[in-house]
This record gives C-alpha cells, structure tokens and sequence, in this order.
C-alpha cells in the first residue's frame, strides 16, 4: 500500500528525534520498554492522527523563557494543525452521511474541532488583524456546525442549501489541512522556529503571520443562527470478560511462552505486572537474534501481548505465508475461529487485524493485532487484550433489516467493493449487529456501519494513508 505524505505524522518526527539522542551502543536497548503492540489499526480502531507530541521535542531544551515560550507556540501550533485534521476527516463522513442522528453526532464533533482550534489560534504570535479574521472563521464554522446539530435533535432535516455550505467548509477545510500540514513539514525540517518569525506583532506581514494567512481566505456565506452549547458523549468502561482458568504459575508461564514461539534460545523472566491484566513479563531471545518481550496472563496463561523487532535483512516471505503463519497462532493462543479482516504491509512486517466469527458474523469488539516479519517468518507484535478483555459467549439477533435497502443509504458517487454482517462496538459502549459496506471512489475508501435490524446509519470509517500505514477513523 502506498505511502500518502499529505498527512504529517509529528509523532514520528518527535521520536525519531527523541531516538537520535539516544547512545549508538545499548546492550539492552528494549529493556524497559512498555510491553504493549504498537501496530497499524484496524477496521474499528478509532482515535486521532498525532500531531500534539511534537512539541515535545522542545520542551527538553527549556532553559530560558524563549526556548519556554517558544515550546508553548510550537504546542498551539501542532493542536491547531490536529483540529484541523480531525476536523476535515469527520466532515469528509458528514456530506456523505445520510442518517440525522449520526449526522448531528458528526456536527458537534466539528463544533468541538473548531472551538479547540480558535482557542489554538488565539495563543499564537499573529498579528492582529489574522488573529481577528482566522477566529472569526473557525468561529462561523462551529457556531454553523453546533446549530445545525440543534436542527436535526429537534427532529429536522438538512437542507439542500445547508449540505452545499458543508460541502464548502470541507473544501475549505482539506485546502487547510493540506497548507498547514505542508508548513508544518517545513517547519520540522529547517527547525523553523514561532518565536523568530513573529517578534515584529505590529507588523502585518512577519513571516509566521504571512504563511498563515491562507487560513481566513476562505468565501463561505453562513446563515445567522443562534448557537446553545456543544454536546458531549460518555463511554463506558468495559469489564474484563474473556480470562478463563485459574491463576498459573511462573514456571507455567514460561512453558506456555516457549511452546508458542520458533527457535527461542533464551528466555528470561523480567518480573510480574499487577493491574488490570496481571502478568508474568519474559524477555526471549531466538536464532535469528530477534529479541521479544511476551506477557502471559497469570489467570488462565493467555499470552496477551508480543513486542519486539524483525531480523534485519530482505523480506523473503509472500503476504500470504505471513497471513498462514498469523491465523496459526492466534489459533494456537486459543482465539476462537479467526479471520482476517484487515492487512497492511510497511517494509518488512505485515500487520493483520483478525477478529473471531460467530457463525457469519465478524466480532470486531474481540480484535487481535498481529505483526509478522518477512525476512523470519517471527510473529513479533501480538495484542490480544481487547479479545481478553471482551469475549463470550453472545447470543446474537437475528438481522430483520434488507441488506438491498442499507446498500441503498450508500451514495451513488461511492463504488461497494466488498460487504458482510459485522457485530460493531459503537459508541456508549453497545455492540450492534451492522451491515459493513467497503466503498470507494476515486481518491478515498469508507466503511459504512447500517445497523441490521432497524436499518439506521451507525458509524462511517475514513481510510487514512499516512507515513506509518493505512489507519481507519
């Protein structure tokens, strides 16, 4: 899958250089490291593309009030380009959205994007006349976004006048995204520094104010609306559900460790963990010099999570033999009929996102995250907590709603290119029963959640190509 550098990743630009300061020479240079997966998310993973770490970087060298005051510019900074991101993706789901209620749950979300990104814009050193433009700009789009969600509680309707305005901001909105994530980039390569550029505020046209002030060249007419507050959604914690067994011991554990994993030449207990999973920690080390940390879970011996790095060296595996050798051992870790249902290959490791079936029905709150080298053939990342955390034995509904009328609510501008029943994990932490529609058009791929039995959109999900792999939001 191709790469897409439209979309800055800050945390790496953070960790590659938080790494560069590190020794050339180190031993043991995973020890100590969280044992926890970081791989590529899949179908339902949720959450926001990164860019609020990067002014972290900076904050390591405040040794005066500049560099301090530079890292609280460099932190508004990178928060703005974030709401702007997030901002372009929910209103990408919006104007395709058929459904009212998670039309208006997509509304206020924008509403909130904007309200941190006028607060963002606010602290930065602009001069006057971009700080009053560019918060008058976010501020129409929240006002609009949060009164239009007003609209459609009271059991409205969007008009066609009101989808063009949307369809507006966004266009808008992408150009943002795309200029600010280019100056951004700039910024972290030439060590482009807030402070510097914008010392002259009485001056309208210092630099930093200068490659901003695209932001407010916008032509959008807003209605005058009356704006009553944002919204905002609980979740709730899930228990743990799917630990079986009784409490194992070390020894145990590390029997368990040495009959899931190829060639181990050493294992090396690294202590226990207590909290919400506890754990015996292990350090293994195999004929290829690949060194992996494994928890098991100390009540039912469940090995929970995997992390480690690939053998250096050319891939010398096809996709389909790292996929075989996935599925194995997640049927090996006792995970009940898996199947694959998402894949994405970065250099030498595939990622799967496979998720257990029950009956012909995918059960996405169960996810297990597995990464496999090509060059080895070692599964080196494993999580299997979400499974651990929420599988049992469900007794399902029945679907009652027309899968020919949920493929209906689907666009015509989008292509299905694949669907099936999934059971989906939505938000006040329900698991609905879905029909999953994959569609595409020529830039983009959604998935589109249609509750089965009642027939009501619940969800849409944006494919994200990024540096470090396709992620869904």
């Amino acid at each position: 899958m191709k790469k897409n550098k439209d979309v800055l990743s800050a945390n790496e630009y953070y960790m590659k250089k938080k790494n560069s300061d590190k020794p050339k020479n180190q031993n043991n240079k995973l020890k100590g490291a969280v044992i926890a997966l970081s791989i590529t998310t899949g179908v339902l993973a949720l959450g926001t593309i990164g860019f609020g770490t990067a002014y972290g970087v900076f904050q390591g060298r405040a040794n005066d009030y500049g560099t301090r005051l530079e890292a609280v510019y460099q932190k508004n900074f990178y928060d703005l380009v974030e709401s702007v991101n997030n901002s372009e993706i929910k209103l990408s789901k919006l104007i395709n959205s058929s459904s009212p209620s998670y039309q208006r749950k997509l509304l206020i979300e924008v509403s909130q994007n904007s309200t941190t990104a006028e607060t963002s814009i606010a602290s930065l050193p602009l001069s006057q006349s971009d700080i009053n433009d560019n918060v008058r700009m976010i501020n129409q789009i929240s006002g609009y976004t949060s009164t239009l969600a007003e609209k459609l509680a009271k059991g409205g309707t969007m008009t066609s006048e009101e989808l063009k305005t949307l369809q507006d901001i966004y266009d808008n909105i992408l150009t943002m995204k795309q200029e600010l994530n280019k100056f951004a980039r700039k910024m972290q390569a030439n060590g482009y520094s807030i402070l510097n550029n914008s010392l002259d505020l009485n001056s309208e046209d210092s630099d930093f104010s200068t490659q901003l002030s695209h932001i407010h060249d916008v032509n959008i007419e807003y209605p005058t609306m009356i704006y009553d507050g944002p919204f905002s959604d609980s979740v709730v914690n899930a228990k743990i559900k799917g630990l079986t067994g009784s409490k194992i011991s070390k020894q145990e554990a590390q029997e368990v460790v040495s009959s899931h994993f190829k060639n181990v030449v050493s294992i090396d207990f690294e202590g226990d963990t207590k909290g919400r999973f506890d754990t015996y920690n292990f350090r293994i080390k195999n004929s290829d010099e690949e060194m992996i940390y494994v928890q098991v879970s100390q009540i039912g011996g469940h090995i929970l999570t995997a992390s480690g790095s690939g053998k250096a060296g050319k891939a010398t595996l096809l996709e389909e033999d790292a996929s075989a050798i996935a599925l194995d051992f997640a049927k090996a870790n006792n995970i009940e009929n898996p199947q694959i249902v998402w894949q994405d290959t970065i250099e030498n490791d595939t990622y799967f996102n496979i998720a257990p079936m029950q009956g012909n029905v995918v059960l996405y709150p169960d996810l297990v995250k597995i990464k496999v080298d090509l060059t080895s053939g070692t599964v080196v990342g494993y999580d299997a907590t979400t499974y651990f955390t929420n599988h049992t034995a469900r007794s399902l509904e029945s679907a009652t709603a027309s899968k020919d009328a949920a493929r209906g609510k689907i666009p015509t501008s989008l292509t299905i290119v694949a669907e099936r029943t999934v059971l989906a994990p939505l938000d006040y932490n329900r698991e609905v029963l879905c029909y999953e529609f994959e569609c595409v058009n020529s830039e983009d791929t959604f998935y589109f959640y249609i509750n089965a039995r009642t027939g009501e959109e619940e969800n849409i999900l944006k494919v994200i190509k990024t540096d470090d792999g396709s992620k869904l939001m």
